[in-house]
């Protein structure tokens, strides 16, 4: 088996497996990875691991990062800022409906990439050709949708935190409105949709601690025999891993590993 790391390359992005080079990486350090774009800066968020499925070969991570590529890092951000307004001042001269996202300048500086989001497929050609000529650097044009687009530029969603799509890994699996009901939420659009107009990504983050919940409790309605006595189940306390059980006329919490459901007479 071979041993590989968890990188990422932007807050929120996917995960990629990369040969540590034999280097000892832990969680959360910075490092320089050898990728398809040049060389890119990424952070781990998965140590040193054993994989099984290793084709084709993985790319590799050169070194941890050095004060000089900090220093590098700081200029490209720089660079990237003054990428965007060279983008907006083009665009608005071309005169062609876009809404710019993102500029990222790789960390060799090979290339730059302008994120971008548009109605339909326009012609993006004279657009690329002006900001080559003006950047001196090879320049990609990428399409984003609106939730790529809150991920690249957003901040805090409704719930007054920091948007999930930048705080934790990218999730695999789509989001669904069997997500929201496993969770008892009203379907209400406010209520399960994010600033990026979608399903909120903290539906597929929380789904599987209910869909355990679910799994182990009881059904509400049915009678549940616990240490104080049979009771009624009226509810559930989630979060608690608990449920509101009636004994005696008197709710009371009682944790669900407490809880024997009874078979119906």
């Amino acid at each position: 088996m071979a041993v590989a790391v968890g990188v990422v390359f932007s807050r929120g992005g996917k995960v990629y497996s990369f040969d540590p080079g034999g280097l000892d990486l832990a969680w959360n350090e910075r490092v320089i990875c050898q990728t398809s774009r040049g060389q890119e800066l990424g952070r781990v968020v998965k140590a040193n691991h054993e994989l099984a499925d290793v084709s084709p070969a993985l790319k590799k991570v050169v070194r941890r990062i050095t004060e000089t590529d900090e220093e590098t890092d700081r200029e490209n951000r720089a660079e990237a800022k003054r990428s965007m307004l060279v983008f907006r001042e083009v665009m608005r001269t071309q005169g062609i409906d876009l809404k710019p996202v993102a500029a990222e300048l790789v960390f060799d500086g090979s290339r730059i990439v302008f994120s971008y989001q548009a109605q339909g497929r326009p012609d993006l050609t004279g657009i690329q050709e002006e900001l080559r000529r003006r950047l001196q650097r090879r320049v990609e044009m990428r399409s984003v949708g609106p939730r790529e687009c809150a991920r690249l530029c957003g901040d805090h969603g409704l719930c007054g935190n920091k948007h999930c799509c930048r705080r934790f890994p990218s999730h695999e699996k789509p989001i669904t409105l069997r997500m929201a009901k496993d969770q008892d939420l009203p379907m209400g659009s406010g209520r399960i949709t994010g600033l990026c107009g979608r399903l909120r990504c903290c539906l597929a983050f929380e789904h599987p601690l209910y869909k355990s919940f679910r799994d182990r409790a009881p059904r509400v309605g049915s009678q549940v025999e616990t240490p104080s006595g049979v009771g009624l189940v009226t509810g559930y306390e989630v979060l608690d891993d608990s449920c509101t059980v009636e004994l005696d006329g008197a709710p009371v919490q009682v944790p669900i590993n407490d809880c024997r459901e009874l078979a119906e007479r």
